[in-house]
């Protein structure tokens, strides 16, 4: 049984790494009863070959249920073949490679129950390097770029046709409403014009027609509050109990209470 459900950001398959970090910081946690929830691009379905099956082998090894949104650098698991699987731990389906059954992948606007808390997961964005990954592959035959890593736009309606009139404690997304996006730390020398936005529009339909309490997203690469109730996650892992703890089992809060660096963005609020 599950007992702590750890929020975690992109691995881009550096999964054991993040374990042992894990680990040595939190050694009161016992594997068989902890899941770590990876917010996107774990990036253990990249090379596609032998490389991420030595990979799961040393991710399971470990004895932590690992629980997957998908990124936009990683192969959709149905494209996979991997099996819908009933799991008890969260209340819902998950796609599970037979070999590997520790590492759990969650489906696009699934409703899980992750301990207490009920949550709805989005997986996908836009890869803002997809010209320069399919230009490269022409020099190595792999470009690391998957076809299908946004929603459709079939998908996107289905999800807030099944969920708007659903109440969520937590939405975990890979990418985030336009709204919340960091443009402060946008990479210089991406022609913001070029990047397809539509995802993150659309995210903010999500955020405006699904009622929910606390979005937690990754894709960035930075960790830091965005704005109150919404929180990015790279390299920091937090326990899901204390992100709720800290928007609703305090009074108030202020900048050192928040215990997460903050946006520029949320830095304006605490100051006014």
């Amino acid at each position: 049984m599950i007992k702590n459900f750890i929020i975690t950001g992109d691995t881009h398959g550096r999964v054991p790494a993040r374990l042992d970090r894990i680990k040595a910081e939190r050694p009161d946690l016992i594997p068989e009863e902890t899941a770590i929830v990876i917010l996107g691009d774990a990036g253990i379905n990249y090379w596609l070959n032998k490389s991420d099956q030595k990979n799961k082998r040393i991710i399971s090894g470990y004895g932590y249920t690992i629980y997957c949104v998908r990124g936009n650098h990683e192969e959709r698991p149905e494209f996979l073949g991997y099996a819908p699987v009933y799991d008890d731990d969260v209340k819902n389906f998950v796609r599970i490679e037979e070999e590997f059954p520790l590492i759990r992948y969650l489906f696009d606007g699934g409703a899980y129950q992750f301990k207490d808390h009920y949550c709805l997961v989005i997986g996908g964005a836009y890869s803002v390097d997809k010209w320069h990954r399919l230009a490269q592959a022409k020099n190595t035959g792999y470009s690391g770029w998957f076809e299908f890593e946004q929603l459709s736009e079939a998908e996107r309606t289905f999800i807030l046709d099944l969920h708007s009139s659903r109440e969520f404690d937590f939405i975990l997304s890979h990418t985030c409403p336009k709204m919340f996006e960091p443009t402060d730390i946008f990479l210089p020398f991406i022609d913001q014009s070029t990047v397809d936005k539509s995802m993150e529009e659309w995210l903010d339909n999500v955020a405006e027609q699904i009622d929910w309490k606390v979005w937690c997203f990754g894709h960035f690469h930075a960790d830091r509050i965005e704005a109150p109730c919404v929180e990015q996650f790279y390299y920091d892992f937090e326990e899901i109990d204390h992100i709720w703890n800290r928007w609703y089992n305090k009074p108030e809060y202020d900048k050192e209470e928040l215990e997460r660096p903050v946006s520029p963005l949320m830095e304006r609020l605490l100051n006014k």
